[in-house]
């Protein structure tokens, strides 16, 4: 299974929900979920955590019953899903990230304030994050 994922950083002055609401309908068929900003810094890292999204949607193995839940599950290291949103969930009037990923090639529509997060090699905790993040079913067990 190929895995297209990008990762779009917005202004505090944007609107998570419209913002989201407009990549979706962009991207048919692709997960596309709102983060903190901060969680999101290395489009490589989201591209991974995304494909073990995606895989386990594939498998029947989601953390929960929604790609995008078990992404936040997966991205806040838990899986509990109210500590997932506290701690990972975009918030109104703050900076923010969307992540996009499935089969297809990202499309960022127009008219929408974002830039492209980059891609960069992946750092020791980056590599440990996503570890965890793979354990989470074995945890959920």
């Amino acid at each position: 299974m190929r895995i297209f994922a990008r990762v779009f950083l917005f202004p505090r002055r944007a609107s998570p929900e419209e913002s989201r609401r407009l990549l979706a309908a962009a991207n048919p068929g692709s997960m596309v979920q709102a983060v903190r900003a901060g969680l999101a810094r290395n489009e490589r890292l989201v591209e991974l955590l995304a494909a073990q999204t995606l895989q386990a949607g594939s498998s029947g193995g989601l953390l929960a019953n929604k790609q995008e839940i078990d992404f936040l599950l997966r991205l806040a290291g838990t899986t509990q899903i109210s500590r997932a949103i506290r701690d990972a969930g975009a918030r109104k009037g703050e900076q923010f990230a969307l992540v996009v990923a499935g089969e297809n090639a990202v499309r960022l529509p127009t008219g929408l304030d974002a830039k492209e997060l980059r891609t960069r090699k992946l750092s020791d905790a980056e590599l440990k994050k996503i570890e965890r993040a793979a354990l989470l079913n074995a945890k959920r067990a």
